[in-house]
């Protein structure tokens, strides 16, 4: 190659940050696996008009689209697509519960359904569904008081809200729910709330009717609403390349990079992976085959669920597979820290440090067996050992598999995203690039913390500051302590989402 190395290196990083801008797709942002969901009801003098709301992410739209495929074929029809807004907005006026003055009103579906595909992640399409259902009043009083639930839960996690407002000759006097939608029903969600999404699933409200009011008939046309606002998936993008071979080495190079920022990211057990190292003795082959752990555990688990879903998509719940698999990493987690303050405790033993100088699980140096064989003084220090326990195989592997066994979202999209255009070798090639980012980030923090904990040479200066004997002495346990902790915090969250 010719030319100057430098420039060749800088245009190669502005074509990278170029196909990443110039790439932008569609992705659902509120997660690619959420179904969301409102009720917008609009209080008239003679009838109340309700429209729920559906929003789906491109996972759950994605067997969605396979279940309305009744024929097969590699295609939703029309009406087949029909014939899916009918069943599921009846299954929705089913599961609302709507009473007035505590009798329980009769639901009726009043027009055509509304269903649409705003366009996701990798050329992947999402779901919007628009289903106008109304209610009649029986007149009679001065105030009514209304109250709604949505009592349906397919298990989904996403956003929930309810909206109560008045149609003209109608005042709400008292309401728990607001007037106007915060996500406007669903096309652009409060930044704020995308962390902690909205999660209200029933209103009340009191209303009266004007003086004067008539009855009149109420108008139930549904609610679509604005196009939905969206996120950017780079991962995704990268699966629907040009083909070209340059574009394929970039798009691999590329998913290099956005695993190792995707295991930069909160998350993925990179302080775990140092306090462990930390408090145990591993080798520098050890950490690196760390990281070879985590790439293929990482991908393995995407192909697996990418495997079930589309097999049993339709009665699948991706989320909260992966919410037990993040449940089942914390508790993996604790295990090795267990594990950790054990040996710590048991290497603490009276028995265990008797004469702590003359040590030799170790090899001994040739200056300390040389310094023995000729009798020069020689200072032993009585403080805990301070070189941790021996670092194990299986340790090794089931630290890789906390860091790697939950799949990441983006990867899933890729995966479905190469069934559906065909290009299946392109998806695993980027889902294995990704995996292998991910293992550089957590397999390089695992060797040069190794590296780095070997390099401070403890035995000597150990012995000559009796606090540095101390502190590295404790520092075994202290880690098996954080892990522990860190473990038990990441499972009670899990669980705590899956609730």
């Amino acid at each position: 190659m010719s030319g100057n190395p430098r420039r060749i290196v800088m245009a190669l990083g502005a074509v990278l940050a170029g196909l990443a801008i110039a790439s932008p797709v569609a992705a659902h942002p509120l997660g690619n696996f959420t179904v969301n969901r409102a009720i917008s009801i609009v209080i008239g003098p003679s009838g109340i008009a309700l429209d729920y709301v559906t929003d789906m992410a491109e996972i759950p739209a994605y067997a969605a689209l396979e279940a309305m495929d009744s024929d097969h074929d590699g295609t939703a029809s029309a009406s087949e697509r029909d014939a899916f807004a009918a069943t599921t907005c009846a299954a929705a006026a089913e599961g609302i519960s709507l009473q007035v003055d505590g009798n329980a009103l009769r639901l009726q579906r009043d027009g055509e359904p509304a269903l649409s595909f705003p366009p996701g992640a990798g050329g992947l399409e999402t779901l919007r569904l628009v289903c106008p259902i109304v209610a009649t009043l029986v007149e009679g009083g001065e105030e009514h008081r209304l109250a709604v639930a949505d009592r349906a839960d397919d298990g989904h996690l996403g956003w929930h809200e309810v909206v109560i407002g008045s149609g003209e000759g109608v005042r709400i006097t008292g309401s728990n729910a607001p007037e106007e939608s915060p996500s406007r029903l669903l096309t652009a969600y409060p930044t704020q709330s995308l962390e902690t999404p909205l999660d209200v699933r029933s209103g009340d409200a009191t209303w009266r009717l004007a003086a004067g009011q008539q009855a009149s008939p109420i108008d139930s046309q549904p609610t679509v609403g604005a196009p939905r606002s969206t996120a950017n998936d780079p991962l995704a993008a990268l699966a629907v390349g040009d083909g070209s071979l340059p574009g394929l080495l970039l798009g691999l190079l590329l998913a290099v990079g956005l695993g190792a920022l995707h295991a930069i990211s909160p998350g993925h057990g990179k302080t775990l992976v140092a306090a462990y190292l930390i408090g145990s003795r591993g080798t520098l082959r050890q950490a690196a085959g760390l990281g070879l752990t985590v790439a293929v555990t990482h991908t393995a688990g995407v192909f697996l669920l990418g495997m079930v879903m589309l097999a049993a998509g339709e009665f699948l719940v991706p989320e909260r597979v992966i919410g037990w698999l993040s449940a089942a990493s914390g508790l993996l987690v604790v295990a090795l820290g267990i594990g950790l303050v054990i040996r710590a405790i048991t290497s603490r033993a009276p028995g265990d440090h008797q004469h702590r100088g003359h040590d030799h699980a170790d090899a001994p140096t040739d200056a300390h067996a040389d310094a023995h064989a000729h009798g020069e003084a020689h200072p032993h220090s009585h403080a805990p050992r301070s070189g941790g326990t021996p670092l194990r195989a299986r340790n090794v592997i089931a630290l890789g598999l906390a860091g790697g066994m939950v799949p990441s979202a983006s990867a899933l999209i890729v995966l479905l995203v190469a069934v559906s255009t065909g290009q299946l070798l392109l998806g695993l090639t980027l889902i294995v690039a990704f995996g292998v980012g991910m293992a550089a980030v957590l397999g390089g923090l695992a060797v040069a913390t190794t590296w780095l904990r070997g390099s401070v040479s403890l035995g000597r200066r150990v012995s000559e500051h009796r606090w540095m004997g101390l502190l590295a002495g404790w520092l075994p346990l202290a880690s098996g302590l954080a892990v522990a902790g860190a473990g038990a915090a990441l499972a009670i969250s899990a669980v705590t989402r899956l609730a």
